[in-house]
């Protein structure tokens, strides 16, 4: 007998003895034969599906926004009932974490995700991933955004934009391209996050440099912006409207958005930024299989339209590109999105990091 149940999703979780259906988003999630498909997907053969069911709650390390992170476990936990806890740290911080507990022997996470290329390889150089193989359509439907085997894949690119405050800048003053501003009228009002930061503000100085040019650095470090640690402290300051405009990422600037802060994302016509966050399963991970189906739900269909639901853009071309609310960002091939590959990323990092401290006198 073909043991399979198919419901189109209303929210709700209905298991019996033959068959599992797990509904999240608008998609058909089913266990067929103990297969778990979801819209038509193998996301896990039904030995790994029913291990990763007795394994117990996944711990995923993540240098990614809390808010967005955390929708996406919640509907993977819709989506296959494996429940997951989210251990958030910046990514230099999450970086120091892995490898300070892969060296004694005691990795906590079962997967990892993070941005940043230099801080990625030493993660890998490091033996804290295991290299992972997807399912086999998943494989196809992803091509190169897996890295080395398997070891690690890029899981999404996260775009650096700007915001303003709404309800202090008029819409009809507001800022729309990087050219804007370096306006004389935003001295004093702007802001932007350290370059040592993590990869996020590696990408965004490669971008303003290759894309803009150091002229167009001076004239922002010009308008003396308040210099950030973080995005995190960067989008309290911004909603409150201590500052006016900062340089965040769309997905972190959309999550405080959805939380109900007052922010308005450029589209600016130069293009933005994009930066790969990679993911990788734990190698030492208590929960093998658990760790498997959340990598390969991640690369799924229904997990990178998640991530587009986020603001993020998917790796997947037949995935629709990323919306804030009720506007749809550039698709790929519209010249928005400008990425350095990992050769040209690590060739550039410190030199990138040197211009960007003198320019803005910044010492810390």
């Amino acid at each position: 007998m073909n043991s399979t149940l198919i419901l189109r999703c209303t929210g709700a979780v209905l298991v019996s003895a033959l068959a599992l259906s797990a509904c999240s988003g608008d998609g058909e999630r089913a266990i067929t034969e103990g297969d778990l498909i979801i819209d038509g997907e193998l996301i896990a053969a039904a030995e790994v599906y029913e291990q990763a069911q007795t394994e117990g709650t996944l711990v995923f390390y993540t240098g990614g926004s809390e808010q967005s992170e955390a929708a996406i476990v919640d509907r993977f936990t819709e989506a296959t009932g494996i429940k997951a806890e989210i251990v958030r740290l910046a990514p230099n911080r999450l970086t120091e974490r892995v490898l300070s507990e892969t060296a004694a022997g005691q990795l906590g996470a079962d997967v990892i995700r993070i941005s940043g290329e230099d801080l990625t390889l030493s993660i890998a150089e490091a033996g804290a991933f295991a290299p992972h193989e997807l399912p086999r359509e998943i494989g196809a439907a992803v091509g190169d955004a897996v890295r080395e085997g398997g070891t690690y894949i890029n899981s999404f690119d996260r775009v650096y934009s700007f915001a303003y405050n709404n309800t202090v800048v008029d819409e009809a003053e507001a800022p729309r391209d990087w050219a804007d501003l370096i306006d004389g009228r935003w001295k004093d009002k702007t802001a932007i996050t350290q370059v040592g930061a993590g990869g996020s503000t590696a990408a965004l100085t490669r971008f303003q440099l290759d894309v803009l040019g150091e002229d167009w650095l001076r004239g922002y470090a010009a308008t003396s912006p308040r210099v950030f640690d973080s995005v995190a402290g960067m989008i309290d300051s911004l909603a409150r409207g201590e500052i006016l405009i900062g340089s965040v990422p769309i997905a972190t600037a959309y999550g405080a958005i959805q939380q109900g802060a007052p922010l308005t994302v450029a589209v600016p016509d130069e293009g933005a930024a994009a930066y790969p966050f990679y993911v990788g399963v734990g190698s030492s991970t208590s929960r093998p299989n658990a760790g498997a189906v959340f990598v390969n739900w991640l690369m799924s269909a229904d997990g990178q339209s998640a991530a587009a639901e986020m603001g993020d853009y998917p790796v997947r071309t037949d995935v629709p590109p990323p919306t804030i609310g009720d506007q749809q960002l550039p698709g790929l091939d519209d010249g928005f999105l400008h990425r350095s590959d990992m050769e040209t990323a690590l060739e550039h990092m410190e030199s990138d990091a040197d211009t960007w401290r003198r320019v803005f006198d910044y010492t810390g």
